[in-house]
């Protein structure tokens, strides 16, 4: 929609128009209700954000009874947060209905068109561009602020700032860190699902072997049977080696959404199996920019892995470009990855770079990938749908989609993967009735 100049400011200088200004209002407290929901203890569901906006969408603003049950029926997964939510509501309402009443929309606003879509955010090359509310699943770090009680707004990079100049929380255009390097805890140790998931994928042969009907002649095995016989071998059984090992390209997400929903020691713990368990591997992380922690990930211990993940000078925490990330790697190792090569993508998706180069670069992947495999923290939810629109656009190039949040996940990505010729991905695993 092009900007009123009547209007009130936009980030970028322009001005916004009564129903675009009324829109950043209602997405603005939709946002700090889910916050103030969670800090008071609600067990508010993952994509929770992303279903109220969806209901809100539907619903409309005309009756304040069907708001309160269309995002009860969307943020409210246990009874006992029943009360607690119908008090903030309360406060909510108050606020949304203040906001369509505004003086600067002259007349009231219609609120049938209030879609719950974000408002344009500045990309890479400078001009706006739009991140949908499917890209801000709850929990997930995308576009979200600290506290309703603060006024979202931009500094000169082109950040989203509170009130205070400090870029949000939960901000994807957020700067990135650097990895401190902190002793990890004692987590669920990931190796044995590691294992099973390196043996459901394995196509490499390794020293075992096993009978095969194309395999070589077995005559040691032949010679033993033979005895059975009188010493006259009646057959000569054929064996080949057994695949044992993989090889892999993992890339992992690390910017904020993710490792807000995802705990840092099992992602290390598990990459740091990985590179155990695999024949070869090659590891890199990204935000905004990408490094390559493959040697790291060899280290001592987790936390000597974090010790030179800090050398590397490897950040974490910043914005999500996976787009820039796969042009990286497939300008700067494009032998990481050939036809033998099982690709593990950990993302929740939230693309806030050009989409189209993210598509350019699963192509690229899935032409030259024996199979290309993505794990979303943010699946772990049964209500999970990949409905943002880096999700939508990865869907027809990955061979699977799968929940990442603990070994479990793992040891049902296996089993689902030994089923073979059966669908696999997210909507099978362990936590959904329905596999």
């Amino acid at each position: 929609m092009s900007p009123n100049p009547d209007s009130g400011p936009a980030h970028d200088g322009s001005e916004l128009d009564p129903l675009t200004a009324a829109q950043t209002h209602v997405r603005s407290a939709l946002v700090g209700f889910v916050d103030d929901l969670r800090t008071a203890g609600v067990d508010v569901p993952a994509d929770g954000s992303l279903v109220a906006a969806e209901a809100l969408a539907v619903i409309g603003f005309d009756d304040e009874n069907s708001v309160r049950t269309g995002l009860r029926s969307a943020l409210v997964s246990r009874p006992m947060d029943v009360e607690t939510f119908d008090r903030l509501f309360d406060r909510f309402w108050r606020q949304v209905s203040d906001a369509l009443d505004e003086d600067d929309a002259p007349g009231g606003v219609d609120t049938s068109s209030l879609d719950g879509g974000f408002a344009p955010l500045p990309s890479d090359d400078g001009e706006a561009e739009t991140v949908e509310e499917s890209d801000a699943g709850d929990d997930s770090g995308a576009d979200f602020g600290e506290s309703r009680s603060q006024q979202i707004g931009w500094n000169e990079e082109g950040q989203r700032t509170d009130t205070d100049g400090q870029v949000a929380r939960f901000s994807p255009m957020g700067e990135s860190t650097r990895v401190e390097a902190e002793s990890l805890g004692l987590g669920d140790d990931p190796t044995p699902a590691v294992r099973a998931l390196t043996d459901a994928l394995a196509t490499r042969p390794g020293r075992r072997s096993v009978p095969a009907p194309d395999g070589q002649p077995d005559v040691r095995r032949a010679m033993r049977r033979s005895h059975a016989t009188g010493g006259a071998v009646m057959e000569v059984p054929e064996r080949a080696p057994a695949p044992a090992s993989v090889r892999g390209l993992v890339l992992v997400d690390v910017s904020r959404s993710v490792l807000d929903t995802l705990d840092r020691d099992f992602l290390v713990r598990v990459l740091r199996a990985l590179t155990a368990e695999w024949r070869t591997v090659r590891t890199f992380l990204f935000d905004t920019d990408v490094t390559e922690v493959t040697e790291a990930l060899s280290a001592d211990s987790p936390d000597a892995t974090l010790r030179a993940f800090d050398r590397l000078e490897a950040a974490w925490g910043g914005g999500t470009r996976i787009g820039h990330a796969l042009t990286t790697v497939r300008e700067t190792a494009p032998t990481a990855v050939d036809r033998d090569t099982v690709v593990l993508i950990v993302s929740d998706g939230l693309e806030t770079g050009d989409v189209s180069r993210l598509e350019d670069g699963l192509a690229w992947l899935d032409r030259r990938a024996r199979q290309v495999f993505w794990l979303n923290p943010l699946a772990a939810s049964t209500a999970y749908e990949p409905t943002c629109r880096g999700m939508a656009a990865a869907r027809p190039h990955v061979d699977g989609l799968f929940a990442f949040a603990e070994p479990a996940d793992l040891h049902d990505i296996a089993r689902q993967l030994r089923r073979r010729r059966r669908p696999v991905g997210y909507e099978y695993d362990w936590r959904r009735n329905d596999r």
